[in-house]
């Protein structure tokens, strides 16, 4: 495996750091009401970046103590609790959409060229990432094939679901042969993720965007639809991430183009948590502590903008009222991904940034909170 230049951490400098701390003093501010008494965000905001500086990190996947970035040069991984950063897994030079990780060494990576649609496919490896092999199974049916969006890998039931171009397919033998369970083959528009209730595991989500720009919602339970959902929010938009909260299987959020939504009743009503339309949001990561679900954090990317700030929202009541905090010293802060890790070393919230690399945040209740 070569070096890379990416893997090494990005040493702060005195500008850096005084620049953080101006913008923990000048970019505090709370969506939806006043804060109260204190004139200070509730939480202090340690950031650190941990590596892949000037990647897309298109998602991050966490798995025991392992945390795979999938980024557009390949991937990497790091185990959280070493400290030791990242290393390259393979497949470098090539675009990853997603990553499937079936145990044992056996993995499973779909990329997509962004520059040519038509140049997409499988990879596998059987020895954890040594070799890599290209898997000549099509996701699709009479011959047709097209590229995986998401995985989602139910490892109780052996059972492997995936998006695509149009549809939401399965696959019971670790994506030799598929079974549709939603769309059409080759569609015009575009199936993003796809999730499981972890709670009620007969519960099926996942979503995208239609033919004309229409982001869609699509809710199964044992093969059936349940509810189909198209006008959630204005539109164009398109799904983005979809997350429980693990406290009830009653608590959805979903992150839409424009904004993020939360049900709390499995999608009877929805609640617009946060609404930036008009700034071109993309609300990609979403993640709750392992220890107080009520604490909600989240991140968004930019449309169209090269540049960015790095902006985390958080909730400390379940979404009811926001806090978002920027980071300016980071100059690509689009967020694409977000993953929480509770360990030996406390709670961390690891954030995929597009050509920003890989940020580590940490937090504490805010000193004149804390009393």
């Amino acid at each position: 495996m070569k070096k890379n230049k990416f893997l090494q951490r990005k040493k702060k400098s005195i500008l850096a750091k005084c620049l953080k701390t101006l913008s923990v003093v000048t970019a505090l501010f709370m969506i939806g009401c006043s804060t109260g008494k204190h004139d200070k965000n509730p939480l202090d905001l340690t950031w650190d970046q941990v590596g892949l500086d000037g990647l897309v990190v298109n998602r991050l996947e966490l798995i025991a103590n392992k945390l795979y970035a999938i980024t557009d040069d390949g991937l990497y991984v790091m185990d959280v609790e070493s400290g030791n950063g990242f290393a390259p897994l393979g497949l470098q030079d090539k675009n990853i959409l997603d990553l499937v990780d079936f145990g044992q060494g056996h993995l499973m990576a779909s990329y997509r060229n962004p520059n040519d649609w038509e140049d997409f496919g499988l990879y596998e490896t059987f020895d954890g990432g040594n070799n890599w092999l290209p898997n000549g199974n099509a996701f699709g049916e009479d011959g047709q094939d097209e590229a995986i969006n998401d995985f989602y890998w139910d490892g109780t039931n052996s059972t492997l679901y995936a998006t695509g171009v149009g549809v939401l397919a399965k696959s019971l033998d670790m994506g030799t042969t598929w079974e549709l369970i939603y769309g059409y083959w080759i569609a015009s528009s575009t199936a993003m993720m796809v999730e499981i209730n972890p709670i009620n595991k007969s519960d099926i989500w996942f979503g995208g965007q239609g033919s004309i720009e229409n982001g869609y919602l699509v809710h199964i339970r044992n093969g059936s639809i349940i509810k189909e959902w198209g006008d959630l929010v204005p539109n164009p938009s398109v799904v983005k991430e979809i997350y429980f909260d693990g406290s009830s299987s009653q608590n959805i959020y979903v992150g839409w183009e424009g904004a993020l939504l939360k049900t709390s009743d499995n999608g009877n009503t929805w609640n617009t948590l946060i609404d930036e339309h008009a700034e071109a949001s993309f609300f990609f990561g979403i993640g709750a502590s392992g220890t107080n679900s009520d604490l909600v954090f989240s991140g968004k990317w930019n449309k169209g903008m090269d540049k960015q700030r790095l902006t985390l929202y958080y909730s400390m009541n379940g979404g009811n009222n926001w806090f978002k905090e920027n980071y300016l010293p980071e100059k690509h802060g689009g967020i694409l991904d977000l993953k929480i890790v509770n360990g030996a070393a406390g709670e961390r919230i690891f954030l995929a940034l597009d050509k920003g690399g890989v940020y580590e945040v940490t937090y504490e209740l805010s000193d004149d909170l804390d009393e």
